[in-house]
């Protein structure tokens, strides 16, 4: 190839390079795939997907308990996880308050070995405001 070619063309190289690099991110970083809350009501419903609430204590207490959902908290996830979710076949959505914690927990979750796992975008604040089922203090709030 032509070096002067590689010269002129350096800023249109770059872009493409830095594209396709911000494509590959998300599947770099793990987690799993993002779905949206209507998308998991589907799978909890179709599928028999799991629910995993990765928030604290006191994020539930303000803003509600999500039903059905197993509470495990970011740090005991690899502990806890198996003996909570048996069925690593099911699917297995993680939600956060907004979204933003569950791609760690849902690393974990493919490194044990639960092979569809799922991060539901905007987490319980989505998943409120999508009139989904929270139960609790704030389910009125949220």
């Amino acid at each position: 190839m032509d070096t002067q070619f590689l010269i002129d063309n350096s800023p249109l190289i770059a872009a493409a390079v830095i594209s396709g690099g911000l494509l590959l991110f998300p599947a770099v970083r793990g987690g799993g795939q993002r779905v949206a809350p209507m998308q998991a009501s589907m799978m909890i419903n179709r599928s028999r997907a799991q629910i995993l609430d990765i928030r604290t204590d006191a994020e539930q207490t303000a803003q509600g308990r999500l039903p059905d959902a197993k509470r495990i908290a970011v740090v005991d996830i690899k502990d806890k996880a198996p003996g909570v979710f048996k069925d690593k076949a099911l699917p297995v959505l993680v939600m956060c308050q907004n979204g933003q914690r569950s791609a760690a927990a849902a690393s974990v979750l493919r490194s044990l070995g639960y092979t569809e796992v799922y991060v539901v975008e905007g987490g319980v604040a989505a998943w409120a405001e999508a009139g989904m089922p929270v139960t609790g203090k704030s389910a009125k709030s949220a």
